[in-house]
């Protein structure tokens, strides 16, 4: 077999999961940064361009992080050529192959220059996971559920500044975590999905009927279920009976330990499946950092036994990667590794109607990760190059 062109490679896969089913021996042909073929890896098929081999290893779809604010003791509020690149550096080592840059509530000004920011420097990020767009977590959500946020960054729902943000953005605001029950949020959430926005629900003190609502106006996600939510309670359900319960919304969850207890997150995945549950990290600067004192927007977070608090003990963020969210679940669930797998990857991807992201198969993009047997990464590939390896 020869090569088409130059930029051609293959990778033999002892073990691929697409990740909706595993394949054993088998190699594929990666073109141009995209995937070509599945062939079986049989001994009289020769090639002639790189072959790339982890013996034993896993190979499976890249993870996607929809909500992110920074790593490695930067974060992405500043704006910063180095922060956006230090980030995607750091996800790429942990088998992150696209993420959202997550906004926190801020003054104007400074969710402007981290969204004009993002703009200017996100094609010229060289190594690592590729920042696909924003998720803007704020301005528009409940004080009375805040969690970290300050409450003096928060503001109503409005399209003109919607429409301001986005513009700034140069339309890379892709996601937007929005408290429906908030005055004219309805109407914002209606103009956003019509500008190709996906709405998360989020900071919410909605009652099950004003989610419902959200819904029907375009809401198809959930910000880190029942974390900074109206709780579930019998008689009024709230937010997080409408996720539940309702097969048009995907829910978000940090699945640290921390955040939210293993039982609930059985729960979540009994009742949602894995189609409809969203990995994320909500990682902050101090992911893979020692404990410590780390920005956050325009403060500071303490990282102590492993969690991240601000200044009156609220949760804020996390030091999770999407590699140990994924091991978390096989682990304490006893999940099989493709459902792990697919809510890294293909979830995120179809739930952000990113069609050539999430999965191994002809046409889609060359996101790999390789696993070795403790679900650790070895390599992690983006659009057919390898952007980090174990040494």
């Amino acid at each position: 077999m020869k090569p088409r062109n130059d930029r051609e490679i293959f990778v033999r896969c002892d073990a691929l999961y697409t990740p909706f089913e595993r394949l054993e021996g088998c190699l594929l042909r990666i073109s141009d940064g995209k995937i070509a073929q599945i062939l079986p890896a049989s001994p009289d098929i020769g090639v002639a361009a790189p072959v790339i081999h982890e013996p034993g290893a896993v190979v499976a779809p890249g993870f996607i992080d929809l909500h992110v604010h920074g790593a490695r003791g930067r974060d992405l509020m500043d704006g910063s050529a180095e922060s956006l690149q230090t980030v995607s550096s750091t996800l790429a080592r942990h088998g992150t192959t696209a993420f959202l840059a997550t906004t926190l509530s801020a003054p104007d000004s400074d969710t402007e220059v981290a969204i004009r920011g993002f703009a200017e420097h996100r094609d010229r990020i060289a190594e690592g996971a590729a920042p696909l767009g924003i998720h803007m977590e704020g301005p528009f959500l409940n004080p009375i559920r805040r969690g970290t946020h300050n409450s003096s960054y928060l503001s109503l729902p409005s399209i003109p500044a919607l429409r301001h943000f986005v513009e700034l953005s140069g339309n890379t605001v892709l996601k937007m975590t929005v408290a429906p029950e908030l005055e004219r949020a309805l109407a914002m959430i209606r103009e956003a999905v019509g500008m190709g926005i996906q709405i998360s629900m989020g900071h919410s003190d909605a009652t099950f009927e004003q989610a419902r609502a959200a819904v029907e106006a375009g809401a198809t996600q959930a910000t880190h279920l029942f974390n900074a939510m109206r709780p579930f309670q019998q008689r009024e359900p709230g937010i997080v009976g409408l996720v539940l319960t309702d097969d048009r919304v995907s829910a978000e969850i940090i699945a640290d330990g921390i955040h939210v207890h293993p039982a609930a997150l059985k729960m979540l995945i009994k009742l949602k499946g894995v189609e409809r549950t969203l990995l994320i990290t909500d990682g902050l600067s101090a992911v893979d950092m020692p404990e410590g004192r780390y920005p956050l927007g325009d403060k500071m977070v303490l990282v102590d036994a492993g969690a991240c608090r601000d200044e009156n003990g609220t949760l804020a963020g996390s030091t999770l990667t999407l590699d140990r969210a994924v091991r978390n679940l096989v682990h304490w669930l006893e999940i099989p590794l493709q459902d792990a797998l697919t809510a890294a990857s293909a979830t995120p991807a179809r739930c952000m109607r990113l069609e050539r992201k999430g999965v191994i198969a002809p046409g889609a993009d060359a996101d790999l990760v390789f696993l070795d047997g403790q679900l650790n990464v070895i390599k992690t590939m983006v659009a057919g190059r390898v952007v980090y390896w174990r040494q």
